[in-house]
């Protein structure tokens, strides 16, 4: 049987592990050539052997940092000479504001809310850029940029990082209205709290610093109860999120664009 993106090529940010390495993992399940970005080299290159393994094909990689056009063209030269061009982009990296999620609103300088802007919007602008031509000139392409839940919701702290996640859907529809009659789709995905190193990480010192028991089992449940509650009774999983992208790339949802798609239980 035919898979559906067989043929296709796919450029996944973000994904030396957690939720970009689960994405890239079911568009090569459906068929898409696939490269991975990172920034680490041991993690990337561990990222492709795991991918690598699981999909029984090679996995390309590209290296280094979105937050300047220098080293956004260098990832996007690599990805387009190891798959001979992009058709499908994920835009799944991002920074959260590291150090920065508990301080109170108003000790969040200027300048950490240009950092973030730039490592969550402008960093996918710049591969935007690139991709475009190219997928204009084959009159098929796919744009996919990660928003989250709490661009929605927002919450007194993270102020920086939430708007930089409202700013990614605004931005996509205006691009997907921008590419009108063009064959290329945009959209974006807002997954709720989901397994991945950041969140992970965050809920590890949560549960610490409350006297919560550390196995996921409690985590869960005190978030259920205490903190975001969703319909599904559960914190979400890559491929929950992987799914979504899986469905706005694949070819039949070519009549989907400016769209968000919100991935979280249901809240």
């Amino acid at each position: 049987m035919t898979k559906p993106l067989e043929g296709k090529r796919a450029l996944v940010t973000g994904a030396s592990s957690g939720l970009g390495e689960g994405i890239a993992l079911r568009l090569g399940q459906d068929g898409a050539a696939i490269c991975i970005h990172g920034r680490d080299q041991d993690r990337l290159a561990a990222a492709r052997d795991r991918l690598s393994d699981a999909l029984g094909a090679p996995v390309h990689v590209a290296a280094g940092s979105l937050s300047d056009d220098a080293g956004a063209d260098g990832v996007f030269s690599a990805a387009q000479d190891a798959l001979g061009g992009i058709d499908i982009l994920v835009n799944n990296a991002g920074g959260e504001s590291a150090g920065t999620g508990t301080m109170p609103w108003l000790d969040i300088d200027p300048e950490l809310w240009n950092r973030h802007y730039n490592s969550n919007v402008t960093s996918m602008v710049r591969l935007i850029r690139h991709a475009v031509p190219g997928m204009r000139e084959r009159g098929w392409g796919r744009l996919i940029q990660l928003s989250s839940e709490s661009a929605t919701y927002p919450m007194p702290i993270i102020p920086d990082y939430q708007a930089a996640k409202l700013a990614i859907r605004s931005l996509t529809r205006s691009l997907a209205m921008a590419l009108a009659r063009t064959g290329i789709t945009a959209n974006s995905v807002s997954p709720g709290l989901t397994h991945s190193g950041g969140p992970d990480r965050w809920l590890t010192k949560m549960a610490a610093d409350r006297g919560w028991n550390d196995d996921w089992e409690s985590i869960t449940r005190h978030v259920q109860d205490e903190m975001i509650s969703n319909h599904a009774g559960r914190i979400g999983e890559p491929a929950d999120v992987a799914h979504a992208i899986a469905f706005l790339t694949d070819p039949r949802a070519g009549f989907i664009s400016g769209i968000d798609i919100p991935v979280d239980g249901g809240r």
